[in-house]
Formats: structure tokens, C-alpha cells, sequence
């Protein structure tokens, strides 16, 4: 399985242009209501916690767990797989299938630019989020014949969040956290060659909450400064 060339992020210039013409950073956005005319009420999303996905093991059973941790808010969001604690099989996009050696994978996704671009009444009590932007993302993994990527080296390449706020509970509440990202073979070829050009990440969320309400503000206390 060879190394693709990791994209230098010199191209996150392209980058932040897509993200501009998507919209400027937000720190709020009108909740729409579906069918109704009511006054809008500016709202704000963020969140955090842990989803729990079942990787293939070496003989094809979901039986080996991926936690992907995870934080957004309307200025910042990240998403990191730290471990693997078992071997698994992956079907990647151009290097067939693989078997993943056990604590060998690691994946994080830093955003560097997020504007919120709405937040939508889903009914019974549910609200949704979508946010976009432009990442760097890190991937490593280690097979028998051996080792792909860097833990540190970042490829370019824009994200959208789908956040839902199914009330106070987090997962049981029906909160759930999709970080869709779009991966160009140009610009980050290697985890283009793993994922795909849009893989969806995301899993059953077992810790954390999304919390999509008014913000919380308080007035600026001056402070006494220190030498």
C-alpha cells in the first residue's frame, strides 16, 4: 500500500475564499419555523462529546470500537479518533481493503475557518444545525506492511457539521453530531485515498450533549491589569 504525497496547507488560501462566499462567521443564526410566521429568535449551537462506532474486525463481525470525540461550537469545531484498542478491517477508496493494526490508527480534524449557517425547528422539541467550513486533517494508519500518513502533516479540506439538539440528555435525547467532510484528491490525497471524497463521520453518541438555545452573555468585567 503506498504513501500518497500529503497537500501542503499553503492551498488553505482557496480554501478560506469557498468558506467566505459560503458566509462570514457567525455567532448566531434566526431559528427557522416550519409553516409558521412567528418572530425570530436568535439562537446559537455547540456541543460536545464522545460518538461510538463498531469497525469490522479481522474476520468482518462490528465488534471493535472507534470513539470519536468531538467539540463545535460557532467559531471552532475538532473531531479526533485517538486509538484503536483491537485490529479492524477498512475498506478504503483506491488501496482495497485493509487490516489495521491495533493502537495504529489516529485521525483529527482541526477546523480553521466555521461560519454557522442555519438552525432549523425539527419538531417536537427537536432543533438541527448546519455549520460549514474548512479544515486540516491528520491521519495516520499502520498495517502489517506498514505505515501511512503523520500524526502532525494536516491536508486541506471543507467540512459540514449536521448538529441536532433532541432536548436536555444528549444521546437519549436524540442529540446526534455528523461531521461530513469533502476530501479533494488534489489537495489531500491521502485521506482521499482512505475515506473518499465525502465520508459522513459519526456513530451513536454515548457521552456529551448538543445544545442548541439562546447564548448566554455577560457583560465584560474590567479587570486590574498584572505586571
Amino acid at each position: 500500500m503506498g504513501t500518497p504525497g500529503p497537500a501542503g496547507l499553503s492551498r488553505r488560501g482557496t480554501l478560506k475564499l469557498g468558506v467566505a462566499v459560503a458566509g462570514g462567521l457567525a455567532a448566531g443564526s434566526p431559528l427557522t419555523r416550519q409553516g409558521t410566521t412567528a418572530q425570530e429568535e436568535k439562537l446559537t449551537a455547540s456541543g460536545g462529546g464522545v460518538n461510538l462506532k463498531l469497525m469490522p474486525d479481522v474476520e468482518g463481525a462490528p465488534t471493535v470500537p472507534l470513539r470519536e470525540s468531538f467539540s463545535f461550537d460557532a467559531r471552532y469545531a475538532q473531531c479526533i479518533i485517538e486509538d484503536n484498542p483491537e485490529p479492524f478491517s477498512m475498506d478504503t477508496y483506491t488501496m482495497g481493503k485493509v487490516v489495521i493494526e491495533a493502537h495504529s490508527f489516529f485521525m483529527a480534524m482541526y477546523a480553521n475557518e466555521v461560519s454557522l449557517v442555519s438552525i432549523r425547528d425539527a419538531g417536537n422539541g427537536t432543533r438541527v444545525a448546519k455549520l460549514t467550513g474548512a479544515l486540516g486533517c491528520a491521519t495516520e494508519a499502520g498495517t502489517a506492511s506498514g505505515r501511512v500518513g503523520s500524526r502532525e502533516a494536516e491536508e486541506p479540506a471543507f467540512f459540514e457539521i449536521e448538529a441536532t439538539d433532541g432536548g436536555h440528555g444528549g444521546g437519549a435525547a436524540r442529540d446526534t453530531f455528523v461531521f461530513t467532510v469533502f476530501f479533494d484528491p488534489e489537495q489531500a490525497p491521502l485521506n482521499h485515498a482512505i475515506f473518499g471524497p465525502n465520508p459522513a463521520f459519526t456513530g451513536e453518541m454515548i457521552a456529551g450533549e448538543v445544545t442548541i438555545a439562546a447564548p448566554a452573555v455577560l457583560p465584560l468585567i474590567a479587570g486590574t491589569p498584572t505586571s
